[in-house]
């Protein structure tokens, strides 16, 4: 599943207003998936059902028959019905057990996907689709439409945290990065709103060894910073037991796919670092860090496992660089890269790019890992004429230091852009 289909969702959900109740929210959301959703995911047709005590009753249908069948229901008795309640999200196919053809003949002829969001009561949202892609990609697609509608839901609730939201996020970040040595670590993080999904950590594991990480959970705003909370958390906990770094993000990710709020996905990126350049790294989904060798090449660290939330029972490979003496690690967000320049037609906005960090970078080998991180951060805002942020942003830096480096001294965090 692309990163482009959560965009289309994320805008999609964002476009809906929360405050006139659930149910005229989710006939409004149960149409934008249609109309939005329908040419490149195949989702043809909807319907919403209310719950009553013995029955669900159809509140919303678009496409197929349309509105002509509002009002009909279906017997909580059902056994589809009844597979609902137990999963949440099942795909309803002529081949399911139990499957009454002549019942959903009423309301469809397509494959359908049931997903139950809410409570007191609860609803069903039915897609009907036009065709089934690999059955992992399609559950991954409808999780997710399950999780950000139940997250919309729970919106106005969410809302009234935000304040707590904001001083958690602080909290978590290091205030000041922990010393290796023979190196020198900066960074910086600017959210997109007053909290972001964004975070980084740097934490000492054991003598002569630190834990990097930075993470980015799709969107911005409270529920992303709630699922990076969720992250910092559970690495901090790995490292405190001890456990392997392949353990630990697998334990994260299926706590993160239980979790309530696993409304997106959540990339993340690694590593342990120790005084010797040994780097041990699991990234899953993240923007792939750039590692400068002095010696000119250029690598990138790709992903050895998928995103953090969708699939619970995902693997991840751990993996292994060097850090020589004048190498540098950049770590980033897609924030930084994805940095629109502002222009009159939306056809013309360019992204900033890999291409031009990588420049930035190049010039500033040599330099101090303070100096690099400052010089990306004001090529990118100036590259958007210091317009607001679109995404929420972060950059870290690492440099292992030569004999004749000079150290400089560690930088305090949070920073923002």
């Amino acid at each position: 599943m692309s990163k482009k289909f959560f965009r289309d969702l994320e805008k999609l959900l964002s476009e809906i207003d929360a405050t006139a109740g659930a149910e005229e929210m989710l006939r409004k959301i149960v149409h934008r998936l249609v109309q939005t959703l329908s040419q490149s995911y195949g989702i043809e047709s909807g319907r919403v059902y209310r719950e009553r005590e013995d029955d669900y009753l159809l509140i919303e249908s678009i496409g197929e028959f349309g509105q002509a069948i509002a009002g009909k229901t279906v017997p909580k008795s059902y056994s589809m019905i009844k597979e609902i309640e137990r999963k949440r999200l099942v795909l309803i196919t002529p081949t399911s057990p139990g499957f009454d053809p002549n019942l959903e003949s009423q309301f469809t002829h397509l494959d359908n996907a049931a997903i139950l969001v809410g409570t007191n009561p609860s609803f069903i949202l039915s897609l009907g689709l036009r065709h089934m892609e690999s059955e992992e990609t399609l559950l991954v697609m409808l999780e997710t439409i399950r999780a950000t509608v139940g997250m919309k839901l729970r919106q106005t609730v969410l809302e009234g945290q935000l304040h707590q939201a904001q001083i958690i996020q602080a909290s978590l970040l290091p205030r000041r990065l922990p010393r290796l040595e023979g190196f020198e670590l900066a960074a910086i993080t600017q959210p997109a709103e007053e909290v972001g999904g964004d975070v980084y950590d740097v934490q000492r594991v054991d003598s002569g060894i630190l834990g990097i990480a930075i993470a980015d959970a799709s969107g911005h705003g409270l529920p992303a910073a709630l699922q990076a909370r969720d992250v910092v958390t559970g690495l901090r906990m790995g490292v405190m037991k001890d456990q392997k770094i392949p353990a630990t993000i697998r334990r994260l990710n299926q706590v993160i796919h239980m979790s309530g709020l696993s409304s997106r996905f959540i990339s993340l990126f690694y590593a342990e670092v120790d005084e010797t350049g040994n780097l041990f790294y699991v990234n899953c989904g993240h923007c792939p860090p750039l590692l400068f060798r002095q010696t000119g090449e250029i690598l990138e660290l790709p992903s050895s496992g998928p995103v953090l939330g969708p699939l619970p029972n995902a693997s991840f490979r751990r993996s292994h660089a060097t850090l020589a003496p004048g190498d540098y690690l950049v770590l980033f967000t897609d924030g930084v890269i994805e940095r629109i320049r502002p222009s009159g037609e939306p056809d013309d906005m360019q992204e900033f790019g890999r291409d031009q960090l990588i420049t930035v970078c190049q010039e500033h080998l040599g330099r101090s890992a303070r100096a690099m991180m400052s010089a990306i951060v004001k090529s990118v805002r100036e590259y958007g004429q210091n317009t607001p942020w679109e995404d929420d942003a972060t950059i870290l830096v690492v440099r292992r230091l030569t004999k004749n480096s000079h150290q400089t001294k560690s930088t305090p965090g949070p920073i923002r852009l």
